[in-house]
This record gives structure tokens, sequence and C-alpha cells, in this order.
């Protein structure tokens, strides 16, 4: 339908009307832009300024409060506490402005108020690290543990930015391993890998046991290579049997081999290498080492279907230890060590052997077999009787070769290792 103004006074008004939206629709979007604008470059000025040309907008109230609040040159908290107060009743589901408030109020002593702000910040984003942050440091201000604990905790399942600092703030404010283990850290591996390792920078090894226990008691699953650090600590720090004890959590979690199928009285893991090296923990580490290869080969083996094989290059006189296992041993026990060896082309005087040797204190323990050079015509059968010193509890067996005293010491070829077993001899 079509509505046709007859009058000419009424068309000319109607004309105005139009005219008249127009210019202020024109007028507000122009405010709106120039206040944008002046937004773009954070002055005090230009965000009085803003805030004129757009006093709804709730972000530049925040942003010129800041300025009163943080501006080095000219604090005003009174401005700022005003500028704040404003935002947060323009944006009253923004839990920025509440937190902006909080703080305005915080320094101004005001602390019931302060706390009141800060609870409706986290009704309002009750999960996310960045608002539960600040929430936490102000009730540990105020000495309110279990409180700050809470928050912390959210801040510590939401992101690994804060993990620590958190860590180190709770042992300082707390100091009580319990009470962080269960107020504090989340069920979540990748949190509770992160405060293990924490205690073990720490040397805290008798407070990060149950954090250890609880990982393996729990749903979440991971990996023997997140493991593998806290072993190697625990084996730094001369504390075998705890070392030992993880290696066997990991074992009765199925993320670690048990000793050699069909050997049950071999202490090595993975003596046949018909898996593939863990390197790491109890199993066999392969240091690598520029030049040399060290792997597994499946076309060359004593039993099927792999062996562990070493090539030396030629070009060094190495003094080689990469392939080696730690094994858990009592003290003052005759022990034997039996492997299959196979050589091609090894030069030098020096060829490899194998060793075993008391973890830390090689005085008390360090036998090798004969050396190997040349080629040998087919499998050679070592064997090694030994005695654990008197205080020896770790040993480790290893592929050695020495270095060369003489000329002609750049060590080349290859050797092979299979079928290898220690085993506690009858006394």
């Amino acid at each position: 339908m079509q509505v046709v103004i007859k009058s000419a006074l009424a068309r000319l008004l109607v004309m105005v009307l139009g005219v008249t939206i127009f210019l202020v629709v024109v007028g507000w979007i122009a405010k709106t832009y120039v206040a944008y604008a002046l937004s773009r470059k954070l002055t005090v000025k230009n965000l009085e300024l803003a805030v004129r040309l757009d006093p709804g907008n709730a972000d530049y109230h925040l942003m010129l409060g800041r300025l009163y609040q943080y501006n080095i040159a000219d604090i005003q908290p009174e401005k700022a506490l005003e500028e704040f107060r404003r935002a947060a009743q323009l944006a009253p589901y923004n839990p920025r402005a509440w937190l902006d408030l909080a703080a305005a109020l915080e320094l101004q002593g005001k602390m019931p108020e302060a706390a009141q702000c800060l609870r409706q910040a986290n009704s309002l984003a009750p999960n996310i690290p960045a608002i539960q942050w600040p929430i936490a440091n102000f009730y540990l201000l105020q000495g309110n543990i279990d409180e700050a604990f809470r928050h912390f905790k959210v801040v510590l399942a939401g992101t690994s930015e804060y993990d620590g600092i958190v860590f180190s703030t709770a042992w300082k404010a707390s100091g009580d391993p319990d009470k962080i283990l269960v107020q504090l850290i989340p069920r979540r591996a990748a949190t509770e890998f992160s405060y293990l390792y924490f205690l073990v920078s720490q040397q805290r090894f008798t407070e990060a046991q149950p954090v250890w226990k609880r990982i393996t008691s729990g749903s979440e699953k991971f990996t023997a290579q997140q493991a593998a650090g806290y072993i190697d600590s625990l084996i730094t720090a001369r504390r075998p049997e705890d070392a030992y004890q993880v290696w066997r959590d990991l074992q009765a979690g199925g993320l670690a081999r048990n000793p050699a199928t069909g050997t049950q009285d071999n202490l090595l893991a993975n003596g046949d290498f018909e898996d593939e090296p863990l390197n790491m923990g109890f199993d066999w580490v392969i240091a690598p080492v520029e030049g040399l290869y060290a792997g597994l080969d499946t076309a060359t083996y004593y039993s099927p279907s792999h062996a562990l094989l070493v090539q030396f290059s030629g070009k060094q006189n190495v003094h080689y230890r990469n392939v080696l296992q730690y094994v858990k041993v009592s003290p003052g026990r005759r022990y034997r060590l039996q492997a299959f060896l196979k050589t091609e082309n090894i030069t030098t005087d020096s060829g490899p052997r194998l060793e075993v040797r008391d973890a830390y204190d090689p005085g008390a323990l360090d036998e090798f077999s004969e050396a190997l050079t040349g080629s040998t015509s087919g499998w050679t059968s070592v064997l090694m009787d030994f005695m654990t010193g008197p205080k020896t509890e770790l040993v480790v067996v290893d592929l050695a070769r020495l270095p060369s005293r003489k000329f002609d010491n750049l060590i080349a070829g290859k050797v092979w290792l299979d079928d290898v077993r220690l085993t506690l001899l009858s006394e």
C-alpha cells in the first residue's frame, strides 16, 4: 500500500524529520568512531574525551580507570575507583570489570567490598585461569590459605603457565605436603608430573613419593617416558631402591617390560633385544655418539630375531660406554653375567667388551671381559662371575671400548651383542 501525502506542510515535516534522524545517526556514528580512534592511543586526555563522547562504552571506563590507577606520573585512585564502578555498572557480566574494581578497592583498604567484587568475578568465570589467578592471590595476601588454594587449583587445572610459581608459593605459604597435594594439586596427570618434578628439583624426594603413588593409582594414562626423569633423579640422588620401586610400578602398569620371557632369573630387562629399548630407567639406554651407529639389527642375531649392533666409524679413538643398563642388586653377593658377542673387522688393539661396575663407586666393583678385535668366526660366549661390594646396590652393565694408547688408534668395524643375562649365583 502506498501512502500519499497531499499536504505540502506535511511533506516538509516528513522531510525535516528524515534529515534530522539521518543527522543524529551520522553524529552518533561520528562520535563513536572518534571515541574509538582516541582510545587507540592510551593517554588520560584521549580517554577522558572518549568517555565523554561515548559514555556507555564500559571498555573506555576500564582503560581510563587503569590509567588513573597505575599512571606513576599522576595516580588518581579516587577517579580510578569511580571509573571502575561505572564500568562494572555498564558491563555487569564482564569479570574483568569486577577484577579491576576489586583491585582498586583493595588498594584503598576496602577489603569486604573488594572480596564481594571478586566473588562476582568468580561466579562469572569460575574455570578461567586468568580470572582465578588474581582471586587466589587476593585470598593468599589475606592469609586465607584454604580459599587461595581452591582458586589456585583451578589455575593449575586450566594451564601450566603458572605451575612453578604456584608450587613455590604454596610451599612458602603452607609447607604442608599433604595439604598441598590434597587441596591444591588437581587430579590431572600433566599437573601431577609437573609438581613431581618441582619437588625433585627441590630435592624433596620423600614428599615426591605420594605424588608418584597418586599418579600410578589414577585413571589417567601416561607413558613410561614421563617417569624417566624421576627415575634418573632418584638414581643420581643415590636412592636406587626408590628408583627401582618406580620401575616396578611401571612394570605393574604394563608400561615397562618384565625380565626377558622364559628367563625369569634374568635380572636384565630385554636381554635378548627382541623389543625396542625404552632408553630409560632399568631398560637399555643407548646414548648417541656422533659418527657411531647403535641400534637393533634384524639381519644378524644369536637368537631370533634381533641383536644390538654398534658400528664404529674409524674416525675416533672413542671411550665407549654408551649402551648400558642399570641393574638393582644386593651387596656382598655373587652374580654371573653372560652374553654373546660377534665382531666384524674391528680395528686397533682395543676392541669392544662387556663391563660391570658399581654405579656409584667403581672402586668397589669394575670388571671387564676380554676385548674382541678383528672378526670372530661366529658368536663368542662371554661369561663373567663377580661379587658385589659390601655397599653395592646398583650396578651398570655396559658394552664398553677403552681408548687405545697406540698410534693407530681410530676404531672401525662392527660388534653385535645378544642374549645378555645377569643371574644371582646360589651361595
